[in-house]
């Protein structure tokens, strides 16, 4: 097979491929003889049709199946052989097939750029730095108080942070209730505000009692029709609506909150005391703030490395990155009622899958310049830390991982967090101090 290749742009390349003529021969002769051990035709036995009648009736539906097949693995074997790292599909052009002399045609083709990072050591970032104070862990337990509140039938009209148990119906302008606007059994809690005010709908349901009905009004976002097209006003402010709805109380609930105490961190945390459960908390949030602190750094570092390592990347990558930020939208929306407007998802991700791309592009080489690579140490240990997490046995966590085709991403992650740690190792960073929240 000869194979010539030229640069049609930065990253495309174009494969001009000749395949032998006593290859070509060989697959379609094949392709003739197989044809006609399965074919039945009238005046033949089954498997004796002559090689002359198949080529007089099928030859061109033949030569053309097999032509695909061949230009596919031509290319596939000459793209391998001439280190071609193909980021897009290829184009196929020009097709010349004539039996009995070569197969020529043309493959184009997007290449994964080759970059050489230069600016990659000594990178001035800030890492955040984050401290659990005393209050964090008394709003944790608050919350965990909270969660734990049990509920009892009171017979007297609803009071600030009750709970009404009541059916619920939309309705419209006229005061007309809405078809298939209505929710039975709904809990509504009477909120109140940071500083013991009520909340709007509170406001309007203190004081109701079991068997009585009200009228509401609510303030909610405008939703847009799953079809929209216009959004050229996606930057404005979201528009509200003002919905009124008809409450028909059943029941009016008392909340009580647990004490705090060894029982409850007995309940919720499962360690023996109150003082182990502040303990638990406070080691939780500590971890959460590292992975928080870990994730900044790396995005800090990003902007840096692409900053100091100005590129230009093939729009295709940008493109197959964008399908997967669709596929991936697909997947997080599967059973809503609403469409997906693929055009706005690409718009609007542009920026983020060039960023994707490049943060792909420079990590990768970074890692081949510093010889950064995935140990098998690397990989057991990592495998041996989701066995605990996950409570699954090694072996069998291999099983599954190896099934689900998984383990090559997630030693493409590990890769990723040591060029990291590298990136972390050699930087300039400066610690700056935030406050939750930020």
């Amino acid at each position: 097979m000869n194979v010539q290749v030229t640069e049609s742009g930065t990253w495309r390349r174009t494969l001009e491929i000749e395949a032998p003529a006593e290859d070509v021969d060989k697959r379609l002769n094949d392709a003739y003889r197989k044809y006609s051990k399965t074919l039945n035709l009238p005046g033949f036995r089954k498997g004796k049709v002559p090689l002359s009648v198949i080529k007089r009736q099928f030859g061109s539906a033949i030569q053309g199946e097999v032509v695909q097949e061949m230009v596919e693995e031509f290319y596939r074997e000459a793209s391998e052989a001439e280190g071609i790292q193909p980021v897009s599909q290829a184009s196929i052009d020009d097709i010349n097939f004539e039996e009995g002399q070569p197969l020529v045609f043309k493959a184009s083709v997007d290449v994964r750029p080759e970059i050489t990072v230069e600016t990659y050591k000594g990178l001035k970032v800030t890492r955040p730095v984050f401290a659990v104070e005393d209050e964090h862990v008394d709003s944790r337990l608050r919350y965990m108080q909270e969660e734990s509140a049990t509920e009892q039938v009171v017979e007297r009209a609803a009071d600030l942070d009750d709970v009404v148990f009541a059916d619920v119906e939309e309705l419209d302008e006229d005061g007309s209730p809405v078809a298939d606007h209505k929710s039975e059994d709904q809990s509504i809690r009477l909120f109140k505000t940071e500083d013991d005010k009520p909340t709007e709908l509170a406001e309007q349901l203190m004081g109701i009692s079991a068997g009585e009905s009200r009228e509401v009004t609510i303030t909610r976002p405008v939703q847009d029709e799953p079809d929209q097209e216009d959004h050229e006003d996606r930057d404005e402010e979201p528009k509200e609506e003002t919905v009124m709805f008809r409450v028909m109380a059943k029941e009016i609930r008392e909340r009580e909150l647990p004490e705090l105490d060894d029982e409850l961190a007995q309940d919720v945390g499962g360690v023996e005391t109150l003082d182990e459960l502040k303990t638990q908390i406070r080691n939780e949030m500590a971890t959460q703030y590292d992975q928080m602190i870990r994730q900044r750094v790396e995005e800090n570092l990003m902007d840096a490395l692409i900053e100091e390592n100005p590129f230009e990347v093939p729009d295709s990558m940008v493109e197959n990155y964008l399908d997967g930020m669709i596929e991936s939208y697909k997947r997080e929306h599967a059973g809503h009622d609403h469409g997906i407007d693929e055009d706005a998802i690409r718009e609007e991700g542009r920026d983020q899958a060039e960023r994707g791309v490049k943060r792909f592009l420079l990590l990768d080489a970074v890692a081949d310049q510093e010889d950064i690579g995935v140990t098998d140490d690397d990989l057991d240990k990592h495998l041996e830390e989701m066995s605990q997490r996950h409570n699954i046995e090694g072996p069998r966590l291999r099983q599954i991982l190896g099934r689900t085709e998984q383990l090559g991403r997630i030693e493409s992650d590990i890769k990723t967090q040591k060029t990291f740690d590298f990136l972390i190792d050699n930087a300039d960073v400066e610690d700056v101090e935030e406050v939750e929240g930020e």
